[in-house]
């Protein structure tokens, strides 16, 4: 566990917990690393990136509803909005729409379904959770299919073939000894 947490202290962050600022504080870079677990640099590359201090005197201090601002405007920079017809595919790092417009529609709760897809230009399998009400608007753009494993396991009764089957019809035609 301890190896872990280590491993995901040095991965590199892009979204902070924004809600950790207080609006009418004022923050030097060391108070702003340490608020948010990052390196002093870090700080110091964001006031180069466009992170407005109060003054252009030392000490450098940066006002909380400024940093919150340019945190909420780079967090939303990155984002990227899906359009009802495409899924975001992690590979290509974009919106994609799904190849050959087919995907898999699987029920996840009474409100929520779950899509499956490919990607049309990597060919990686995409994800896409969906209310069931706005399904219609989504599969007016694309063709829908449902997954081979639901219907595997709404199944009543078992598979012919399936071992437990044939070791209980041996038991019952061999003679007792």
């Amino acid at each position: 566990m301890r190896i872990q947490r280590k491993v995901r202290s040095r991965q590199r962050r892009r979204r902070y917990p924004v809600n950790r600022v207080k609006q009418s504080c004022c923050y030097e870079p060391a108070e702003i690393a340490k608020l948010f677990g990052v390196h002093r640099n870090t700080v110091r590359h964001w006031l180069k990136d466009g992170l407005q201090p109060i003054d252009g005197r030392r000490p450098i201090l940066v006002h909380g509803s400024e940093l919150k601002g340019f945190l909420a405007r780079r967090q939303e920079g990155r984002r990227q909005k899906c359009a009802p017809g495409q899924f975001y595919c992690f590979r290509c790092r974009a919106p994609r729409t799904p190849w050959e417009n087919l995907v898999d529609v699987a029920p996840h709760t009474e409100k929520v379904a779950k899509l499956t897809a490919i990607c049309c230009v990597c060919e990686i399998r995409m994800h896409r959770t969906i209310r069931r009400a706005d399904l219609p608007k989504f599969t007016a753009a694309i063709e829908q299919q449902s997954m081979a494993s639901e219907r595997l396991r709404d199944r009543p009764e078992a598979n012919v073939n399936c071992d437990f089957e044939k070791d209980n019809r041996d038991v019952e035609t061999q003679p007792a000894e």
